[in-house]
């Protein structure tokens, strides 16, 4: 049954069961009251990696005259919203954070995402975010699951520029759980849609092990091609395809029983194809290997064949795609690391931008309670990471040093 015929119905039925009783004064408190849905949300805030808020309107100009408060969202609305940031987090009030999700796509199989998530955007490009609110915790459920009691609409538009036309896939929410290779390193990013990889000229031939991104209970539901071949449960999402001598291209691809489709691609390369000289004059070329490269202005890690090392870590220090070095905000399998301007991954606290981190030994940002070396306890907000000060969380009360006051 609609939801909107539900509430409609609920004050009929109140207003003929108190009419007789109630004055015309109070008409105006009890429809006001029967309006307001136990399942309904509060406030929600759109939030980038940083914790910053993002702003929420109702027009798509993003004019400051139609901006909409984060607790003025109505069931069943359509807002916007605007970023340069390709990853936020939304948090919500009013309903158990356990029993909300948000879905990127209006596929029937899309699955919901948790609150605490992070939530990736199509750079470039704007994601339409449902977020759902269940009478309880839903567990793992589908778009196609009517069985919400709200649902608020935004529109968030990215204004970030992608550089990778790999990337591109047409944006589909459909994704790679895993991706490993028996030879060859590689560090993989279900967000990464290509990779280059180095083996020795001895290695013939390569197992892919490729698992759609999904629970065992929906593996049906998902199609996994290994360069052209279908691979599923029984044989594990693995296949074994022979190596050229020199570049070799293996194509991955994942698709959902609605169709929507996404492409990853392998580049091995098998040996050493350069021959270190030049056909006129058999002048070397001198290969730069093992070491750091300053390129246009970026550095870069070169491998043992002196090509750059790309989507993985060397040492404390993050390759991107594009080989250059990262700094900054991180998000790498699906956690948050912290490189300073010299590329450098941090470590403890870290103060950025105004607010206080703190990342483990490994260099992951912490989130909720913790205690430090000190023996002191902290809260760091889920929804970003940063250390919470003068306030109090759930009932515990934390100082202006961030630390609990017992």
């Amino acid at each position: 049954m609609n939801k909107n015929l539900k509430k409609v119905i609920a004050i009929a039925l109140t207003v003929s069961a108190f009419g007789a009783v109630i004055p015309g004064t109070s008409f105006g408190l009890i429809s006001t009251k029967a309006y307001a849905a136990s399942g309904d949300l509060t406030s929600v805030k759109l939030k980038t990696s940083d914790g910053s808020t993002i702003k929420t309107y109702d027009e798509d100009d993003y004019k400051s005259k139609n901006e909409v408060d984060d607790d003025k969202l109505e069931d069943n609305g359509i807002y916007y919203a605007k970023t340069s940031s390709d990853t936020i987090k939304v948090t919500t009030k009013g309903v158990s954070s356990s029993h909300v999700r948000i879905f990127k796509s209006k596929s029937n199989s899309a699955k919901g995402i948790k609150i605490s998530s992070s939530i990736d955007l199509s750079k470039d490009s704007t994601t339409t975010l449902i977020i759902r609110t269940y009478d309880d915790d839903p567990g793992t459920v589908k778009y196609s699951d009517d069985s919400y009691t709200s649902q608020y609409t935004i529109k968030v538009k990215c204004t970030a520029t992608s550089s990778n036309d790999d990337e591109d896939d047409e944006y589909d929410d459909v994704y790679l759980k895993s991706l490993s290779l028996s030879d060859g390193n590689i560090s993989f990013s279900k967000n990464t849609s290509s990779y280059n990889v180095n083996v020795a000229e001895s290695v013939n031939k390569i197992s892919i092990a490729a698992k759609p991104d999904c629970d065992s209970d929906e593996y049906d539901d998902y199609t996994v091609r290994i360069d052209g071949s279908k691979v599923d449960e029984d044989d594990k999402f693995k296949k074994t395809v022979s190596l050229d001598k020199g570049n070799n291209e293996i194509k991955i691809t994942v698709e959902d029983d609605d169709d929507n489709k996404r492409t990853y691609t392998l580049n091995i390369t098998r040996g050493n194809t350069n021959n270190n000289s030049t056909n006129n004059n058999e002048t070397a070329t001198i290969i730069k290997a093992n070491q750091w490269v300053l390129v246009n202005g970026q550095w870069q890690y070169n491998d043992t064949l002196g090509k750059p090392v790309k989507n993985m870590w060397e040492n404390d220090y993050y390759l991107n795609y594009d080989g250059n070095m990262a700094t900054g905000w991180q998000y790498i399998n699906e956690n948050w690391y912290y490189l300073g301007y010299d590329g450098a991954m941090k470590k403890g606290w870290q103060l950025v931008n105004g607010s206080w981190y703190y990342l483990d030994k490994q260099g992951k940002m912490l989130t909720g309670w913790f205690r430090d070396i000190n023996g002191k306890y902290y809260y760091l907000y889920t929804s970003s990471g940063a250390m919470a000060h003068n306030t109090i969380i759930n009932g515990y009360k934390v100082g202006s040093d961030g630390a609990w006051i017992s």
